[in-house]
């Protein structure tokens, strides 16, 4: 099973006290590629930490796709597109699913990687 790692980054434009105190970003390596993206599903701001990687889809490209363990919503790992969810949800996820169902779809915040002098770098929004 591909597991999703969070990088604690203590970037400004990240840091929220309610939800992301240390400004983490979400890593996952998915055959050989590495995709970063937010460290809180965006339907139901729950970590993401414990998210399932899935193969991708005709809708998503050669790109996997990122299910929220709680909600399940799934998203694009590379642009943060909703996708088609890939399962239902628990008993408190069906009700959070459910509350959330009625407001738009929001995206999944993705980040691109690079790398320089040996450092991988993050490209992170204003």
């Amino acid at each position: 099973m591909i597991q999703v790692q969070f990088v604690d980054t203590q970037a400004t434009t990240l840091l929220d006290g309610a939800v992301n105190p240390t400004g983490a970003v979400s890593v996952v390596n998915f055959k050989g590629r590495t995709y970063c993206f937010a460290s809180s599903c965006p339907s139901c701001k729950v970590p993401m930490a414990k998210a399932k990687i899935l193969d991708p889809t005709d809708e998503t490209g050669g790109s996997p796709r990122v299910c929220c363990d709680f909600c399940s919503a799934t998203f694009n790992s590379r642009t943060g597109e909703h996708v088609e969810d890939a399962g239902g949800a628990g008993f408190l996820g069906g009700i959070v699913k459910g509350l959330m169902s009625a407001q738009e779809k929001v995206p999944l915040q993705t980040y691109d990687l690079g790398e320089k002098n040996g450092k991988v770098l993050i490209n992170l929004p204003y």
